[in-house]
C-alpha cells in the first residue's frame, strides 16, 4: 500500500511561517478596516455637513424673509408718518396764516400779470375782507395799476383761491396738494397711497 500523506490544508506550518502569515493577514485586515471607517465617516460627515447647510440656508431665507418684512413695515410707517407730518403742518400754517399761501400765489401772479387789465382773486366766503386788504397791499407794493376783483365763493375751502387775469391763471388747491403729497410719498417709499 501507499504510503499516506498527511493532507495540510496549505497551511505553513514551517518555523514562523505562520506568524508571518497572520501578521501580514491582519495588518491588510487593519488596513482595510481603516480605510472602511475612513470612508463611512467621510460619508457621514458629507451628510450632515449637507444636512446643516440645508437648514443655514432655510434659516438665512427665513431671516431675510423678516428682514425684508420688517423693511416694508418701516418704509410703510414712515410713509405714514410723512403724511400725518405733512397734513398736520399743512393744517397748523393754515390755522396760523390762513392768507400766506394766497399771499405768495398773488405775489407770484403779478409777477406775471403787471400790465393785466384786471385780477380777479376767487377766495372762501368767509375770506373776503382780508383777501381783499392782503391783495390791495401786494397789488400796491407791485406796482399794479389794473382793476383787482375779490369775490367769495362757498365752494371755496379756506387758505385755497383762484387767481385769474387776462392771459392766465393760478389755483391754490389743498386737497390738490395732499394728493400730490400722497403721490410723491408713494413714489419714495415704493408704496400705494398710504392711508392715515
Amino acid at each position: 500500500m501507499a504510503s499516506a500523506t498527511k493532507f495540510m490544508f496549505g497551511a505553513d506550518f514551517r518555523e514562523g511561517g505562520r506568524k508571518a502569515a497572520g501578521e501580514a493577514e491582519l495588518a491588510a485586515a487593519r488596513d482595510e478596516g481603516f480605510h472602511a471607517g475612513h470612508e463611512q465617516a467621510r460619508r457621514e460627515a458629507e451628510a450632515q455637513l449637507t444636512g446643516l447647510t440645508g437648514q443655514i440656508a432655510r434659516s438665512a431665507e427665513r431671516l431675510f424673509a423678516q428682514e425684508a418684512a420688517r423693511t416694508a413695515a418701516l418704509e410703510e410707517h414712515a410713509a405714514h408718518v410723512a403724511l400725518v407730518t405733512a397734513k398736520a403742518l399743512a393744517g397748523a400754517a393754515l390755522a396760523d396764516k390762513p392768507m400766506a399761501a394766497l399771499a405768495g400765489a398773488v405775489r407770484e401772479c403779478l409777477s406775471h400779470a403787471r400790465t393785466a387789465p384786471h385780477l380777479v382773486l376767487r377766495v372762501n366766503e368767509a375770506m373776503v375782507e382780508p383777501a381783499e386788504e392782503l391783495a390791495r397791499k401786494l397789488t400796491a407794493e407791485h406796482g399794479f395799476s389794473g382793476k383787482l376783483i375779490v369775490l367769495g365763493q362757498a365752494d371755496i375751502a379756506p387758505g385755497d383761491g383762484r387767481i385769474e387775469w387776462a392771459e392766465g391763471g393760478f389755483v391754490l388747491d389743498s386737497q390738490q396738494l395732499s394728493a400730490l403729497v400722497e403721490q410723491a410719498v408713494a413714489r419714495v417709499f415704493g408704496h400705494g397711497q398710504a392711508e392715515p
